[in-house]
């Protein structure tokens, strides 16, 4: 294991873990710097997005720790926060193999047992441990156990930063389980992974056997400079263990430190086992923060020490979240469909006062141009009618004989009275006969119409009546035509417009 080689997962056919979904924060308060990771997805691994290594309780910026709208219908881990491994307690249980909805009741069975604390005062959750033999009769299980107001103490200061974790586990145990995947974890050998915090020193102790994990033991240091105080720890766990039967000169011992914790405890440690202690050095961070983040993919209560209460609290945070944005999205939609709403019904209202008083306008021009038009069919009435009137003159002119004497030549210009035109005159007693010849020339005269068609001028030509006239000295009759004018086609269609 290599500073730079990345933590390798737990093998995932066991528990159906699931691929990276989106993206994964995962955040480190345990220490005196706020660390803070963003990873999204890029296929079956995850890509290291952002970085933030800042002083403790800054605020986490809320773009970055927005809850997804998939959480709602699909929980997830979407933000990972880490505890401090020395608040967290280990044990390691050996069960039979069994489906794994039944390994969490085998598990719970055993709390009273290992439990340090009331069973009623911890959290606890618990892993599979991967085996290098593909068939045990027996599995090792990490139970993984931390008292309850640690817990809240620590949400209570992630939520302070404005940060919201579907999972709370150690990472350490990235470390622990790597040991699984190399040679080296395949015979008998313990591996130390001290971390020092605040001038004091915490060892996690791997006791692994035969390539199976055995126990996990915690060892606290009361300050990082004395040494001595790991190796009485080791071999009293030796003893309390019966482990030490085997002689220490049988176990290969693993340092899992930095180069300045090495020095001050390898000569102490490699006096204490007799031999050769190996070196490690420690994943880094990043490591360990790209491991947690490619299994976020778990379901959230596998290996997760966040209260179930909290995890249910926060589904329905996000519920409520949805259905308040949602009826957010309506009301927006439901204001913005109000004010277009009056908007337009208050253009509308204005566009139609507009239309009246358009069409008021329209219909007084169309009444001023009815008039004119009007005005102007009569007129042309009228002048059709006078040259109707020149038109008879000039034919009474030229079919009146001589012997008949015209009197008065009365035209009537009304159009509801067809009998335009009346003829007096007289004629004497032995002419009478002219009268007749007179009324015939006249019923045959033609005239030339705007089409240029030679129409009769009169459709009808009769005498009204003829009486003798007394009080003169020759015998002379008085007699009375009437005609009636012939209607073309300019007449017949100026009467009907000026209808």
């Amino acid at each position: 294991m290599t500073a730079d080689a990345p933590i390798a997962a737990a093998p995932r056919a066991r528990r159906g873990v699931r691929s990276v979904a989106g993206t994964c924060n995962v955040v480190d308060c345990t220490r005196e710097r706020q660390r803070f990771w963003r990873f999204n997805s890029s296929g079956r691994s995850v890509k290291l997005s952002d970085v933030r290594d800042t002083e403790i309780d800054t605020p986490v910026p809320r773009p970055l720790v927005a809850r997804d709208l998939s959480q709602m219908w699909r929980p997830h881990c979407q933000n990972d926060a880490w505890l401090p491994m020395e608040d967290v307690y280990f044990h390691v249980l050996e069960l039979p193999q069994c489906a794994p909805a039944e390994l969490s009741e085998m598990v719970e069975l055993q709390l009273e047992r290992i439990s340090p604390f009331p069973v009623s005062q911890v959290v606890w959750t618990f892993e599979v441990v991967p085996s290098g033999r593909a068939e045990a009769a027996h599995q090792s299980v990490v139970v993984i156990l931390a008292e309850r107001s640690m817990v809240e103490e620590h949400l209570g200061r992630l939520e302070a930063i404005g940060y919201r974790p579907d999972r709370l586990e150690a990472p350490i145990l990235r470390q622990v389980f790597e040991v699984a995947a190399s040679a080296e974890g395949t015979s008998d050998s313990a591996w130390i992974y001290p971390q020092a915090h605040e001038g004091k020193a915490t060892c996690l102790v791997a006791w692994w056997s035969e390539g199976e994990l055995r126990e996990l033991s915690m060892i606290h240091i009361g300050a990082v400079g004395r040494p001595q105080e790991l190796t009485e720890q080791l071999t009293a766990s030796l003893w309390a263990r019966e482990i030490a039967s085997a002689g220490r000169p049988s176990w290969q011992w693993h340092l899992v430190a930095d180069r300045d914790l090495a020095e001050q405890w390898l000569p102490s440690l490699n006096e204490w086992a007799g031999r050769g202690v190996q070196l490690h050095p420690p994943a880094e961070s990043a490591a360990l923060a790209a491991a947690c983040a490619q299994m976020a993919g778990r379901p959230l209560a596998e290996a997760n020490l966040l209260p179930p209460e909290y995890r249910d609290r926060c589904h329905r945070d996000d519920v409520d979240r949805f259905w308040l944005g949602l009826a957010g999205v309506v009301a927006l939609f439901y204001a913005l469909f109000v004010g277009a709403y009056v908007y337009f019904s208050g253009q509308l209202a204005r566009d139609f006062a507009q239309v009246e008083l358009d069409r008021d306008d329209l219909k007084k021009k169309v009444a001023g141009m009815e008039e004119k038009e009007e005005k102007y069919h009569q007129k042309r009435l009228y002048d059709h009618l006078r040259l109707k009137a020149l038109e008879c003159m000039q034919a009474i002119a030229e079919s009146l004989p001589e012997a008949m004497d015209l009197e008065e030549f009365r035209f009537n210009d009304k159009k509801e009275n067809p009998k335009n035109l009346t003829l007096t005159g007289t004629v004497a007693l032995t002419d009478e006969d002219k009268v007749d010849a007179f009324r015939e020339l006249l019923s045959q005269v033609k005239v030339t119409d705007p089409d240029q068609k030679e129409i009769k001028l009169f459709a009808n030509v009769g005498f009204d009546r003829i009486v003798d006239v007394r009080g003169v000295e020759e015998a002379r009759k008085r007699w009375f035509i009437t005609c009636e004018l012939a209607m073309d086609r300019t007449k017949r269609d100026s009467k009907k417009k000026s209808k």
